[in-house]
């Protein structure tokens, strides 16, 4: 009997010590705070950072206010005592939104909605990139398993590249897709209006305007893990705006300024609803022109609408521009207020609200604001007016979707080297 309870003590024992920590381990960064700044260890989950392609170096996980991991930056995020099966990032931004958990790159196991960004799946360590902008997170959350388990392998799913620019009526060139799992993968759009995909994962895009996001999914199965990567489409037209010598009501308008041989566009405030004002800020080409070419997804006219004593000026997100007579940053509201538009001789317009008239560049910054007087260094602004009538603007595409890729006559995607006949976006030929 002793000696039968001996072996059942030993048995729960080697139970016990061949299972690891299962639980949620909470890493808050006002809790690491020091000159160390690549690497944070807390209850067997380690944070490093690597350098990556970022130019200024790696991240910092110790300022006592978030873990910054810089653009181009690698984070791995390891275990000591068991597997991971979660992590969430709480970001201090939304979504794709500088700091915000959209900005790592699309991997398997990884989604995000808002400022969270969450990576599911069984791993004992995980790499997440900082690909298209700086992400900032204030915890991390790290849920481990029990048993420390093989690893399953990645599903590896991906398209050749994650955003697609298209601008409309020009030959349209697929990205690639390639995956390492063994399960079937699932792909949709979530606009088939603008970009559609078929069972293989070929993209086609329509010829209408707008964005598409493309999804493909794969399940877990005894060798990989689940799957999942997105590209998004955006297709697009090239909008033709016109140096202008007089306004008219109801059409739009870029607001220019022209200095030091480049030519400033503003574009619209970004709308927040707790401070609802700002300068415009501006981008810019080489040279002094006479017309503009902007994509159609970038918003970045302005209304000019009828109103009694002026002009409305309406931005692209549909806010009104007024000043409020004290600050030279633009307020935005609901209700429209008449700004006064005299031309000049020399193309420019002096453009006025409340006693303040619209200038660029005051010393030495390149934002557009309003003062009662003439600022240092600043020019007053012109108007560039859109070009309905611009047959570039006007694009109608009947050309076919075309992918390129090729198949063979089993309807297996083959390669550039394959020989004998294959399919190209439905038509035979011989590959020699």
């Amino acid at each position: 009997m002793i000696k039968t309870l001996r072996y059942t003590f030993m048995a729960m024992l080697m139970l016990v010590c061949s299972t690891a920590f299962a639980g949620v381990i909470t890493l808050n960064a006002t809790d690491f705070k020091g000159s160390e700044t690549a690497t944070v260890t807390q209850d067997g989950i380690t944070l490093t950072i690597e350098k990556g392609t970022s130019p200024s170096g790696a991240g910092n996980l110790y300022n006592g206010e978030q873990f910054r991991i810089y653009k181009g930056n690698i984070l791995t995020v390891s275990s000591t005592v068991g597997n991971i099966t979660q992590i969430v990032f709480t970001c201090t931004a939304n979504n794709t939104t500088k700091w915000g958990p959209g900005c790592f790159a699309a991997q398997d196991g990884y989604s995000y909605e808002g400022k969270v960004g969450t990576w599911a799946g069984n791993a004992a360590e995980v790499k997440f990139t900082a690909e298209s902008n700086q992400v900032r997170a204030t915890t991390i959350e790290v849920t481990v398993g029990g048993e420390v388990g093989p690893t399953k392998k990645s599903a590896g799913l991906k398209f050749s590249e994650s955003t697609v620019d298209y601008e409309l009526g020009t030959t349209f060139t697929a990205p690639t897709f390639t995956k390492a799992t063994t399960a079937a993968v699932k792909f949709v759009s979530d606009n088939e209006e603008v970009a559609t995909v078929n069972a293989e994962g070929v993209i086609a895009v329509t010829g209408k305007e707008g964005k598409a996001v493309i999804t493909a999914t794969s399940e877990e199965n005894k060798e990989y893990n689940a799957g999942k990567t997105t590209c998004t489409v955006y297709a697009y037209r090239m909008n033709v705006y016109k140096k202008a010598t007089a306004v008219e009501a109801g059409k739009q308008y870029l607001i220019v300024a022209q200095r030091d041989n480049k030519t400033y566009y503003a574009a619209p405030v970004k709308y927040n609803a707790e401070k609802p004002y700002g300068y415009l800020n501006s981008f810019s080409v080489d040279g002094i022109v006479d017309e503009l070419k902007i994509k159609s997804s970038y918003n970045d006219a302005f209304t000019f609408e009828g109103v009694a004593g002026g002009y409305a000026i309406k931005d692209a997100n549909g806010y009104y521009l007024y000043m409020d007579g004290t600050h030279a940053s633009f307020q935005l509201g609901n209700e429209a207020k008449a700004w006064t538009v005299e031309p000049a001789e020399n193309g420019t317009f002096t453009i006025t609200n409340n006693g303040q008239f619209i200038q660029y560049g005051n010393g030495t910054f390149t934002t557009f604001g309003a003062w009662t007087e003439a600022q240092k260094n600043a020019v007053k602004p012109m108007l560039f007016v859109f070009d309905e009538a611009a047959g570039i603007n006007g694009v109608q595409t009947t050309v076919k979707p075309q992918s390129n890729v090729r198949y063979n006559i089993a309807g297996q995607r083959v390669g550039a080297d394959y020989k004998g006949i294959v399919i190209v976006n439905g038509k035979k030929y011989l590959q020699k």
